[in-house]
C-alpha cells in the first residue's frame, strides 16, 4: 500500500508540475468535433503561422493528417496543446483550398497542406513566420513536435540533405521517434523562420529520414485565400482526389514495418479491446486501469507470421556487451582486461556477455508476439574450419517452428547455458534458417505455405568461415549465396551487426538484408541490442491510442508489440468511464473501437485476466515504477533548485545587512579614532 501510495503520489505531483517557464508552443493537436460531441483525436500536429488573414495567423498541417473527407463531415476543428490538452483555438472553415495527400494519385509532397482559418486569435501559443526564401542543402534545421507527459512540445536537429521545390530532405541527429509528428514545422535552425512542413519519416542506420514539403507551397496558396479571406466551411470542399496506396519511399511509420505489406491488395484494419470487456466493473492501481487490445492491417484473411531468431553463438560473443544485461546492479567486465575475453575468461558477471544481450533480444522479441498467429523458432551458428579436428556442425536448430513459446524459452535457456565457441559461419546460419522456414529436406518444422517468413539476423562478427580467415571475400560470397537462396522462398533478412568487430565490416550483414528487402541495424553498443530490436513491427501499425473519453487523457504507460498488441494503463473516474482504442494503419486505413467500464472500489465480480495478458501487466507495471521513479528525481531537482534559488536571495539578503553594518562599524571605528586622538593631545 505504501508503494502504491508513493506511485499515486509521484504521478500526481509530476502532472502538477507546469513548464511556465518554456517558450510558448507553437503547435497544438486537432481534434474533429460536432457540436455537442466531444472532440475525435485527428492524427499528427497542426502549427500556428503568421499571416494577414484575421485574426493574424492561421494552423497548418498536412492534407494526409486532416484529411478532408474527414473535415468534410466535422463542423469544428479543436485545437488543443499536447501535454496540458488545454484548448487554445477553434477552426471551422479553410483559409485555402486545401491541397492533396502526398500518397494520392498524381500527388506531391509540396501540396500535401491544410491551412485553417482560426475563429479568434489563440491563447497561450506563439506564431511562427515563414522563410520565404528556399533552404538550400547542408543547411541546419529544427522539428517543433508534440512533447511528452505534460510537456507541450519538444524539438529534433538535423541538416537538409537535399533541397528542390517539391520536397526536402533530412537527416536527423539520432534516431528518434516521430510519432504523431505528422505535420510538425521545420525551422531553419539559424533564423527559427519555417521552411516546411513534417510529412513522413523512415528510421535509417542509427539516424532517421525526414520528408518534408517546402512551406513555398502554403504561401502560394495564401496569395488566393477563399471567399477574399473570410474562408470557406469544411463541408463545403469535397477532397478533389481520393487517396491512392501510398507511395513507399515516403510512407510514414511509427517504427520499421518489417513485414512489409502485400502489393496491390486493400487493407482490412481489424482493432479489438480484449480486456476489460463492455461492461464491466473494475478496479484501479496507483498506475491506473489495465486495458489490452490487438490492431492489425490484414489484407484478406488474418495474415500468419513464421519467425526464426539465428544467434550467433561464436567464442567472440563471450566478451562483455558493456551493460547490466541480467539486471542484477553489476556490470560484468573480463577479469583479465580484454586479454581474458579472448582467452575466455569469465566476466566479474557473466549474465553480461554479448551471448547474454543476444539471448534478452530474443526474449524481448518473443515476449512482443502472440502465439495464436506467429510460430516462433531458433537457430544457432558458429562454425570450425575442415581439417581442425573439431566436429562440430556450423549451424542447427534449437527449436523448430512452435507456437509453445515456453519451448522457446528453453531453447534460448540452453543457448545460454553452452558456452561460446567456434567461428563466424554466417552463411550456415543463413541456410538453417531458410530450411526451416520453406520446409526443405533436414526441416524439424512443418511447413506453412500460407504465412509470412521472416529472420532476425543476430551477429557480433565477420565472416570467417566456411573458408579460411585470409579468403575473406569468398566468405562474403557465401553469405551473399545463402542470402540469394532466402529471397527465392520468399523469405525476409533482418540483420543486427552487433558491436565495434561487425561494424568494422558490416557488408555481409547489409547485403544479406538488402537482397531480402529486409533491414540492416548497426548496433554500435552490444547491450543496446534489446531495446533496439523492440522498434520491430509486424502488423503494419503506425499508431494506438487510448484515451479515456470524457477526460480525454491517454494511457500511460503504454505499449504496443510487434504483432499489433497493445495494452497500457488508463487513469479511470469513479462511476462511468467511456473509452476508446484508436489504430492508424501505414498505409492509412483506420479504426475505432469504445466500450464502457465502472470504476468502483471493490467490483463485485472484475474480469479475470488471461493469462496470455498477465506479462504485458507485468512489464507494464515495471514501466510505471519507472517513470514513478523519474518523476520523484525531477521533483527532487526543482526542490534543490528551490532552495538554491531560496538560498541565493537569503545570502544576497544577508550580504546587503552585513555591509550595512559594516559602514555603521566604519563610521564608530573613525569617531573613535579621533576621540583617542583628541585626548592624547
Amino acid at each position: 500500500m505504501r508503494r502504491s501510495t508513493f506511485v499515486a503520489a509521484a504521478v500526481a505531483l509530476l502532472f502538477a508540475a507546469g513548464d511556465s517557464a518554456a517558450e510558448a508552443p507553437a503547435i497544438a493537436r486537432p481534434g474533429l468535433a460536432r457540436i455537442g460531441v466531444p472532440a475525435a483525436d485527428a492524427r499528427g500536429v497542426v502549427f500556428f503561422l503568421e499571416s494577414a488573414l484575421a485574426p493574424g495567423m492561421v494552423a497548418v498541417g498536412t492534407a494526409h493528417t486532416l484529411a478532408p473527407e474527414a473535415l468534410a463531415r466535422a463542423q469544428r476543428v479543436e485545437l488543443a496543446l499536447p501535454g496540458s490538452l488545454a484548448q487554445v483555438a477553434v477552426a471551422e472553415r479553410f483559409a485555402v483550398a486545401p491541397g492533396q495527400p502526398f500518397s494520392a494519385t498524381d500527388g506531391t509532397l509540396r501540396e500535401d497542406f491544410a491551412v485553417l482559418l482560426l475563429a479568434s486569435k489563440p491563447r497561450g501559443v506563439r506564431a511562427l513566420a515563414a522563410e520565404p526564401h528556399p533552404i538550400s542543402s547542408g543547411a541546419r534545421v529544427r522539428l517543433l513536435g508534440p512533447g511528452t507527459g505534460k510537456q507541450n512540445e519538444q524539438d529534433a536537429l538535423g541538416t537538409v540533405t537535399a533541397a528542390t521545390a517539391e520536397r526536402i530532405e533530412i537527416q536527423l541527429d539520432g534516431l528518434r521517434a516521430l510519432d504523431g509528428w505528422g505535420g510538425a514545422p521545420v525551422l531553419a535552425a539559424d533564423s527559427g523562420r519555417v521552411v516546411g512542413i513534417l510529412e513522413a519519416a523512415v528510421p535509417a542506420e542509427g539516424t532517421a529520414r525526414v520528408l518534408a514539403a517546402p512551406i513555398g507551397g502554403v504561401l502560394d496558396a495564401l496569395h488566393t485565400p477563399l471567399d477574399g479571406g473570410k474562408g470557406r466551411r469544411f463541408a463545403e470542399l469535397a477532397p478533389a482526389v481520393q487517396p491512392a496506396a501510398p507511395k513507399s519511399a515516403a510512407s510514414p511509420a511509427a517504427g520499421r514495418s518489417l513485414i512489409q505489406p502485400t502489393a496491390g491488395k486493400g487493407t482490412n484494419l481489424e482493432l479489438s479491446i480484449e480486456y476489460p470487456r463492455d461492461g464491466a466493473q473494475v478496479s484501479s492501481t496507483a498506475c491506473g486501469t489495465f486495458v489490452a487490445g490487438r490492431a492489425q492491417a490484414t489484407r484478406g484473411a488474418p495474415r500468419r507470421f513464421d519467425v526464426i531468431i539465428v544467434i550467433d553463438t561464436s567464442v567472440s560473443t563471450i566478451a562483455a556487451a558493456g551493460t547490466d544485461v541480467n539486471e542484477n546492479g553489476v556490470v560484468g567486465e573480463p577479469k583479465l582486461g580484454d586479454l581474458g575475453a579472448l582467452l575466455g575468461a569469465a566476466l566479474t558477471d557473466p549474465g553480461d556477455t554479448i551471448l547474454a544481450a543476444e539471448v534478452a533480444a530474443a526474449r524481448r522479441v518473443l515476449a512482443g508476439l502472440d502465439p495464436r498467429s506467429t510460430r516462433v523458432g531458433l537457430v544457432k551458428f558458429a562454425g570450425e574450419l575442415p581439417g581442425t579436428g573439431k566436429a562440430r556442425k556450423p549451424a542447427a536448430t534449437v527449436t523448430a517452428l512452435s507456437r509453445d513459446y515456453a519451448q522457446i524459452e528453453r531453447g534460448l535457456d540452453e543457448i545460454l547455458a553452452t558456452p561460446p565457441a567456434g567461428q563466424t559461419h554466417m552463411a550456415a546460419g543463413v541456410d538453417q534458417a531458410t530450411i526451416e522456414l520453406a520446409g526443405l529436406r533436414g526441416a524439424y518444422s512443418k511447413l506453412d505455405p500460407d504465412s509470412e517468413k521472416v529472420v532476425f539476423f543476430f551477429t557480433d562478427g565477420q565472416p570467417t568461415l566456411p573458408y579460411p580467415k585470409e579468403r575473406e571475400a569468398d566468405n562474403v560470397r557465401a553469405v551473399l549465396r545463402a542470402a540469394d537462396r532466402a529471397h527465392r522462398a520468399d523469405i525476409r533478412i533482418h540483420s543486427f551487426a552487433i558491436g565495434p568487430e561487425a561494424l568494422a565490416g558490416p557488408i555481409a550483414a547489409v547485403e544479406m538484408a538488402s537482397r531480402t528487402r529486409g533491414y540492416f541495424t548497426p548496433v554500435r553498443k552490444p547491450g543496446d541490442l534489446v531495446d533496439i530490436v523492440e522498434e520491430v513491427s509486424f502488423a503494419d501499425i503506425e499508431k494506438v491510442t487510448l484515451v479515456q473519453e470524457k477526460t480525454r487523457v491517454e494511457a500511460r504507460p503504454f505499449r504496443i508489440t510487434a504483432d499489433g498488441s497493445w495494452a497500457g494503463f488508463l487513469a479511470l473516474e469513479p462511476g462511468a468511464n467511456p473509452i476508446r482504442a484508436t489504430a492508424v494503419a501505414e498505409e492509412g486505413a483506420s479504426a475505432e473501437r469504445r466500450i464502457e467500464v465502472s470504476l468502483v472500489d471493490q467490483p463485485e465480480q472484475e474480469p479475470e485476466l488471461p493469462v496470455g495478458l498477465v506479462v504485458q501487466r507485468n512489464r507494464l507495471l515495471e514501466d510505471c515504477l519507472l517513470i514513478a521513479r523519474q518523476q520523484r528525481l525531477d521533483r527532487e531537482r526543482e526542490r534543490n533548485e528551490e532552495i538554491r534559488k531560496a538560498l541565493q536571495v537569503e545570502i544576497e539578503r544577508e550580504r546587503k545587512k552585513a555591509r550595512e553594518r559594516a559602514d555603521q562599524q566604519r563610521k564608530q571605528l573613525e569617531l573613535e579614532g579621533e576621540k583617542e586622538d583628541e585626548g592624547a593631545e
